[in-house]
């Protein structure tokens, strides 16, 4: 029996969808203020700081690890939630201009400037708190260090869970982008389709004058 043309149709651009996706992107941006206060979680949390230059393989668990190697060599800090020895989640945080393979984004960071990346929590425990314990843990950390005035996130704009935390948390809308995603796997923005054009995903960064209005490619 051969499928209806619309079924087939149907089917092959759910398939697709599984293979390539554009994707509406926010660009959000956090500045430094009153860190937001610490919030009770629904499990016994215990949040451990990785610093640059830190024994890894003590806190980042062993399956983990070998996702982790880029984050360590460009020297991030990673803030990783565990409930008792079990790993449970982490975020990220880096002080360097880079383009994330994931994403496809690339943010110019001024020396004032930070990007948050890579929030993840275990799917069990999501409805607990841990994500904006994550959040919060990092965003404190920010607040303590005089040398940051600024953090930059981004979240899908289909992804109500993470943009109603990140808002909560006061981060605010700095740029728009749409993006090309392959495999859910590797990502790569879309020339032209960021809005404004100058902000930190733009070459010059969002503290540099525009001298063109054309914005320029990745």
């Amino acid at each position: 029996m051969t499928a209806e043309p619309s079924v087939r149709g149907a089917r092959l651009r759910r398939n697709l969808g599984r293979l390539f996706e554009v994707v509406t992107t926010d660009v959000l941006v956090w500045e430094v203020r009153a860190p937001p206060r610490t919030p009770r979680t629904a499990i016994d949390l215990r949040i451990a700081e990785v610093k640059p230059g830190a024994d890894w393989q003590a806190v980042v668990p062993a399956e983990r690890r070998r996702s982790t190697r880029p984050f360590e060599r460009r020297g991030d800090t990673g803030f990783v939630a565990f409930e008792g020895d079990r790993y449970v989640g982490w975020v990220w945080l880096s002080r360097r201009t880079h383009r994330d393979p994931w994403s496809g984004l690339h943010f110019k960071l001024a020396r004032d400037e930070a990007y948050a990346y890579a929030l993840w929590v275990e799917p069990d425990v999501r409805p607990r708190g841990v994500a904006r314990a994550l959040m919060v843990t990092m965003l404190q950390s920010v607040a303590a260090d005089p040398a940051l005035t600024r953090v930059y996130g981004w979240v899908d704009r289909r992804n109500r869970e993470s943009q109603m935390l990140l808002r909560l948390l006061g981060f605010k809308d700095v740029q728009t982008v749409r993006r090309a995603h392959l495999l859910r796997r590797r990502g790569r923005r879309v020339p032209g389709s960021s809005r404004p054009a100058f902000g930190p995903l733009s070459r010059q960064g969002r503290h540099k004058t525009p001298t063109t209005t054309t914005e320029p490619q990745p």
